[in-house]
């Protein structure tokens, strides 16, 4: 019965936050998702774009993950997520192990709520569907939208990118978003922002757990060989 109910709920919240996606100008970007492919499931993820993008290059991406449990449950949670095709493929070829994901960044719904009411959108009776979808659309609404709002203009990207990860244990910039910003800026011939922005990293005290000082070096000096728009631009800091 609890699997039965499982796969009943899965497929009334995914039309339900489509429609209510929809609404906020995201649309589906992706087939449907299923974990595993075969055997029993654990997870359907369903995947929304926005219809527009304000940064070349730059995709923004919403996942709702819809979890069974084992107490024949569900919980409905949500990650924002921004990527580039386009520097991923390049930052394979440069210094860094490990800081290619394919995602420039990423936040998990709860690390984005700063509310004293938990995040959990657990789904163990019919009434709660509704309830769900409309919590995962406040969120969608909020911490998201601020969340993607500071990573929706070039401006607003390379202020962020100095600015301290989320995680509250961290007090240093995320190397990966600030190598991806690094690049879409290059990519898009802000040279000149770029060369600022590693200038500013690399006089830095302290580097993140995934960073030093000699990996950040390198990427630089591999920046400089690959781009020499930003080379002459670094030349002139």
């Amino acid at each position: 019965m609890g699997a039965r109910n499982q796969a009943r709920w899965t497929k009334q919240i995914i039309p339900r936050l489509t429609k209510a996606m929809e609404a906020e100008g995201f649309t589906t970007c992706a087939p449907l998702e299923v974990w595993p492919s075969t055997g029993p499931q654990l997870w359907t993820k369903v995947r929304f774009s926005p219809t527009d993008e304000s940064i070349p290059r730059m995709t923004r991406v919403v996942d709702a993950y819809i979890e069974r449990h084992r107490n024949g449950g569900l919980r409905l949670e949500g990650t924002a997520r921004i990527g580039s095709p386009a520097v991923d493929e390049i930052m394979r070829d440069l210094p860094g192990e490990g800081l290619s994901r394919g995602d420039i960044d990423r936040a998990l719904f709860e690390l984005l709520d700063e509310s004293p009411e938990p995040l959990v959108m657990s789904v163990d009776f019919d009434t709660d569907v509704d309830r769900s979808v409309t919590k995962f659309m406040g969120y969608v609404r909020g911490p998201a939208r601020v969340w993607f709002a500071k990573r929706a203009t070039f401006s607003a990207l390379l202020e962020t990118a100095r600015e301290p990860t989320i995680a509250p244990w961290e007090t240093n910039p995320d190397p990966t978003l600030l190598r991806g910003t690094l690049l879409l800026c290059v990519l898009d011939g802000c040279v000149q922002e770029a060369a600022s922005l590693m200038r500013w990293y690399l006089q830095r005290e302290q580097f993140h757990r995934w960073d030093s000082l000699e990996d950040a070096s390198a990427f630089d000096t591999a920046m400089r060989e690959r781009f020499p728009d930003y080379a002459a631009a670094r030349s002139g800091n």
